[in-house]
């Protein structure tokens, strides 16, 4: 593992998705049907990692074996390629070196490993490549591709400029990661979506919706339950080739970092919600499990997003008292001192704070924002 990490070490920052059109010359014609039969590929503005770990999960259960392609990390890249067999990832890593070489390329930090988990599930002769796409969609690197098996999520608003300004426009960027679907299933969609895939995407052989198979709807349900909810349904149909109704008897495991409850008493709970849709989904969520008066928010987010946004959600909330973690604290971490102008013109009562305040504090708090805030409260190991 020591060559793959240096290797990717000399990938860091190179994050532009740049090599589409020569990454088809890693694979052979037979190599990328394998892949296109036998790929679960995820797409959906939130919620991919926690279906992807839990369809992987479910999976192993049936003895299956699956290797697993997540991104971002949290702590440590080996948290992007997992699977049921023992690989030899810095072999592997030569061959991939080796491929750009004899191209004349440079591969980013994200095609790097996409390459290096295709490589081992084809070696490796699984059953199922679960894949998580990065961005998007129809540029994304995973469309090479081109999955039979396809699995929407949700769709939100985040990588706007690159995706569209509306959830069509995103709907379409999204299903055309792959133009060879044969399955589709779809998680938390709003009707009128719904009714859009129905009408619009008849080439399809089957699409399976969520709400068709559950007693009761997506609002009823907190974000971790419908993504559980959704890999049952995707599992089921794998194993089986049908759909039956699906118990209510929700998975008591948790993906890190999603919704993860580190502490109870006093509780104290992170989640990489990283975009406005996420954000208010996991208050939301919050609020139906726990609602607790006085609770505090540790917020710190990634350069790029739209802080003014999520502190106009927030401004009507009075139960929440908001601590912005200082600057410098993580990965790309838009500066808090950025927006305190909006923050006053706004008469919002704040704090700018460690990330060791979080772990000190004595009523129930949320650790918000990016992963890379996570990551970076789970490396530092605060007791």
């Amino acid at each position: 593992m020591k060559e793959l990490e240096e290797y990717l070490n000399s990938k860091i920052g190179l994050t532009n998705n740049k090599n589409l059109e020569a990454l088809h010359r890693f694979f052979t014609k037979d190599q990328l049907e394998n892949l296109m039969d036998k790929t679960i590929a995820i797409v959906g503005t939130n919620g991919k990692t926690s279906t992807a770990n839990f369809i992987y999960n479910l999976l192993g259960k049936e003895d299956k074996q699956v290797l697993m392609f997540t991104s971002p990390h949290l702590m440590n890249f080996q948290e992007r390629i997992q699977s049921h067999s023992n690989i030899n990832f810095d072999y592997i890593s030569r061959i991939v070196h080796d491929f750009e070489i004899e191209n004349n390329i440079t591969l980013g930090y994200f095609e790097t490993l996409f390459l290096i988990a295709c490589k081992a599930f084809l070696d490796n002769e699984m059953d199922y490549f679960i894949c998580e796409a990065g961005i998007g969609g129809v540029l994304d690197t995973t469309s090479i591709i081109q999955s039979k098996n396809v699995v929407l999520t949700n769709i939100g608003r985040d990588h706007q400029e690159l995706l569209g300004y509306t959830d069509l426009e995103v709907l379409d960027q999204k299903i055309f990661v792959s133009n060879s679907i044969d399955n589709l299933f779809v998680g938390d969609l709003s009707d009128e979506l719904i009714k859009v895939i129905e009408n619009n995407y008849k080439h399809f052989k089957s699409k399976h919706f969520l709400n068709d198979f559950v007693d009761g709807k997506s609002k009823d349900f907190t974000s971790n339950q419908i993504n559980y909810l959704l890999a049952s349904l995707i599992v089921n149909f794998l194993i089986s080739s049908s759909i039956r109704k699906i118990p209510l008897d929700f998975n008591k495991e948790f993906v890190e970092g999603r919704f993860e409850i580190i502490n109870r008493n006093p509780l104290k709970i992170l989640d990489g919600a990283h975009n406005i849709d996420g954000f208010i989904k996991t208050i939301e969520d919050y609020e139906k499990v726990f609602s607790l008066e006085d609770t505090h928010l540790y917020l710190g987010f990634k350069n790029g997003k739209n802080i003014e946004n999520i502190i106009s959600y927030l401004k009507p909330k009075k139960q929440y008292k908001l601590n912005f973690i200082k600057e410098d604290s993580f990965f790309d971490q838009q500066n808090p001192n950025n927006f305190i102008d909006y923050l006053k013109d706004e008469n919002i009562d704040y704090k700018i704070v460690d990330l060791e305040v979080f772990s000190s504090n004595k009523n129930p708090s949320i650790l918000l924002g990016s992963l890379y805030l996570i990551g970076e409260y789970k490396k530092r190991k605060f007791t």
